[in-house]
């Protein structure tokens, strides 16, 4: 069964999210740190910023959710992808 524009019914019903991440790393030997008023400008600026780009380019009934945090990342590793099952041939 499709809707008026041709997407199965199921596809319209399925829950979606967008989530699109920033991440800015402050470069070690930074004389000072970024105090906390600094940090939440910047994050209220880029939140209303994408908020804005939001309204205008998704459809209306979208909501947001921000979410920020800040953190001295002492050990972060991460690995190349590693396949699960089989190779695909």
């Amino acid at each position: 069964m499709s809707d008026q524009e041709g997407e199965p019914v199921a596809e319209k019903k399925a829950p979606r999210t967008l989530r699109v991440t920033f991440e800015f790393v402050i470069p070690p030997g930074t004389p000072t740190n970024v105090r906390t008023a600094k940090r939440m400008a910047a994050v209220a600026a880029m939140q209303t910023a994408v908020t804005d780009i939001a309204a205008r380019e998704l459809p209306p009934e979208t909501s947001v959710t921000t979410r920020h945090e800040w953190g001295y990342v002492w050990h972060d590793t991460k690995t190349d992808p590693v396949p699960l099952g089989p190779e695909v041939p």
